[in-house]
């Protein structure tokens, strides 16, 4: 049967087509909301859930836009903020509020520019697809190829093991502890023992007490004499 590729215009068109195969894309995503605006300019298309109750945001575009990953960077900082609201407002999705949002854009085409520049973000999952809407006879669907899978989670795993090398480690040193010591060597018998000579101690000089200094004689302190005032003459008056 022939294959016929249908054009898409409208983006709430392909908004609902990607909303009803969204198990396409990833199994177990689900959708929250969506056309969340973000600011003036910028909106979250579709606002999901995985089945770890990571939040993903899906970007289904009509064509590659120069802003697109920025736009992306945006909606992803958006949803880490409000995530705990989120996890809050929605308990049935069981949304895990410790991990951060993840982004997947959905593109008619992609750049080897668009995926060079995803490859450079280490603060956020960003996973790259491509869409074809297709028509098989009655039959119409979604036609999605994944382009970029962002290697982030797997980085964390090496962690893990990493962790656990210094349990085994200890479980080596503690096996090696268990080990048998080699047999102290035979002690002597008290036959053979031979005592040692006591040494005595030699007695203590008794210090001679030494003679005591002669105290000097402390000579009394002479008393201070007045001297005698002299007798002023009294000066004899004239009569004239």
């Amino acid at each position: 049967m022939p294959v016929e590729h249908l054009i898409i215009e409208e983006p709430k068109e392909l908004m609902e087509i990607v909303s009803k195969e969204l198990e396409g894309i990833e199994k177990g995503l689900k959708m929250i909301g969506n056309d969340i605006p973000v600011d003036e300019k910028t909106k979250i298309g579709m606002l999901c859930h995985d089945e770890n109750g990571q939040l993903v945001i899906v970007e289904p575009a009509l064509e590659e836009g120069e802003n697109l990953v920025i736009q992306a960077l945006k909606c992803a900082d958006f949803v880490d903020k409000f995530k705990m609201m989120l996890a809050a407002t929605n308990p049935k999705s069981k949304i895990d509020a410790t991990k951060p949002p993840r982004v997947i854009l959905l593109l008619p085409e992609c750049s080897e520019e668009t995926v060079r520049l995803v490859k450079r973000i280490k603060d956020v999952r960003i996973d790259i697809y491509t869409w074809e809407y297709l028509k098989i006879g009655d039959s119409k669907g979604l036609h999605i190829e994944p382009i970029f899978i962002s290697s982030l989670e797997k980085k964390e795993e090496p962690k893990e093991k990493e962790e656990k090398k210094p349990e085994k480690a200890a479980k080596k040193r503690e096996e090696k502890k268990e080990e048998p010591k080699p047999a102290k060597p035979a002690e002597p018998k008290e036959e053979e023992k031979k005592p040692l000579p006591k040494l005595e101690p030699k007695p203590k000089e008794e210090k001679k007490p030494e003679p005591e200094a002669p105290k000097p004689k402390v000579m009394p302190e002479p008393i201070p004499v007045k001297p005698k005032e002299e007798k002023k003459e009294r000066k004899k008056l004239r009569l004239f």
